[in-house]
């Protein structure tokens, strides 16, 4: 690499530079070589997908504020790939920009419809602002169903009981504590749905389950 260096400084070679240092995650060290690069050859042919690269290191190296900004560059000139949204989702996420990220989690979701960590947090995020609709509209459709995470059961879960719909709350909660019966927080929301319905036997028997299952690993190996 030090060979490579000598004479005129080179943008393929920076590029070069950028990606090893990426790879000792050595970031902010990568962005600076990537930065070089774009500063010498702003036209050069791989440029979306180096903005791209600079974004990632700014971002990964702890400065989301330019990461957003070269990132929307590099979005602006046509970089086409699921992990330009998803890290531009996750940037605007940290500075609360809840609707921006929206936009970069759905962008994600048009190129992998069931990426599972942007369906968490685009319902997270929807949840956040009282979308239940807009929960309901992203996760209530049957080739989800057999993969929904706790997150997505949760969060599906609570919109249909804040929209009113507690059969529905109560189905998607029930599903999920059989596929995920050890997750505390599920049963618990399961128990408040059934007793807002009257079901209160049913209610004390999930409490008591949760109760158990909260005692065995309390008392579990330390």
């Amino acid at each position: 690499m030090r060979a490579r260096f000598t004479g005129k400084p080179d943008p393929a070679v920076l590029n070069d530079l950028g990606v090893w240092f990426a790879d000792q995650k050595n970031y902010a060290c990568s962005a600076q070589a990537f930065a070089t690069s774009l500063q010498l050859d702003p036209q050069q042919k791989d440029m979306p997908h180096i903005a791209f690269m600079f974004g990632a290191g700014l971002y990964l190296s702890g400065d989301t504020s330019d990461a957003i900004a070269a990132l929307r560059e590099a979005e602006k000139f046509g970089f086409r790939d699921i992990k330009l949204h998803l890290l531009l989702a996750e940037a605007l996420d940290s500075t609360h920009a809840a609707a921006d990220a929206e936009a970069e989690w759905r962008a994600a979701l048009e190129i992998d419809p069931e990426y599972s960590d942007a369906l968490d947090r685009l319902s997270n995020d929807l949840a956040a602002q009282s979308d239940w609709k807009g929960v309901i509209d992203q996760l209530d459709k049957p080739r989800l169903e057999p993969q929904r995470t706790v997150v997505q059961c949760r969060n599906l879960g609570q919109a249909f009981a804040q929209e009113g719909k507690l059969d529905d709350s109560i189905r998607v909660l029930r599903d999920c504590l059989n596929t995920y019966p050890d997750s505390l927080p599920v049963a618990g929301q399961l128990s408040d749905v059934l007793t807002r319905t009257g079901k209160k036997a049913e209610a004390e028997v999930v409490r008591q389950v949760v109760q158990a299952r909260r005692s065995s690993a309390s008392s579990g190996p330390r």
